[in-house]
């Protein structure tokens, strides 16, 4: 079964003032993508477990996360291995710090197209309303050519949809991903023994 048939929204628990972010562990390929070469304390999440807890973080309010701790409840197997545990916390650090690095590189892209949308959609608004007030002018004042003036002011504005919806829309999204990212990237992640018969489990890879 997949992992999002499994997924369950978060129910937060809380010891000793840090809130819990519980996530279960049955076998390596349930927390590691293994399409990624990279040794086993820098290898990247699986996407499922990294979205789960991407989105668990989410559910918090911002003075939440700075309680907040993972937990990484983990088989018998998993959890007797002591170098495999200590990979396993220090690739989820890893992992959501190369993630912040990734989508900071890509929201300064973005600014800078959003900078060049910008200036070309405010010089075209700026022709598109020069042209409309000398065809105003030159042509003789009818519906036709009333119509066809105006067109030209609509062209302009249309032209600045985009980095307007930019600037109010897509920026705040970005940023509000940069925060979760910051937060995961700072958060303290441990290792538990999982027993198979703990409640109230908040995520179960299986």
């Amino acid at each position: 079964m997949s992992l999002s048939a499994k997924m369950k929204t978060p129910e937060f628990s809380e010891e000793n003032g840090s809130i819990l972010i519980d996530v279960h562990i049955a076998s390596m390929d349930q927390f590691y993508n293994y399409l990624d070469p990279s040794p086993a304390d820098e290898k990247d999440l699986d996407e499922d477990t990294e979205t789960y807890i991407q989105n668990a973080v989410e559910d918090l309010t911002p003075e939440e996360r700075k309680r907040a701790k993972i937990v990484l409840y983990l088989g018998a197997d998993l959890y007797r291995n002591e170098s495999v545990r200590e990979n396993m916390e220090r690739a989820a650090t890893a992992n959501f710090s190369y993630r912040l690095k990734h989508e900071k590189r890509k929201y300064s892209y973005a600014m800078e197209k959003g900078k060049r949308y910008l200036v070309r959609g405010l010089i075209f608004l700026v022709v598109c309303l020069v042209v409309s007030s000398i065809f105003t002018r030159i042509f003789t004042e009818n519906d036709i050519n009333l119509a066809l003036a105006q067109s030209f002011v609509i062209i302009g504005w249309v032209a600045l949809w985009k980095p307007v919806e930019f600037y109010l829309y897509d920026r705040r999204d970005i940023l509000d991903e940069l925060e979760i990212l910051e937060a995961l990237s700072i958060m303290p992640v441990e290792t538990r023994r999982w027993y198979q018969g703990l409640e109230n489990e908040t995520l179960v890879l299986m």
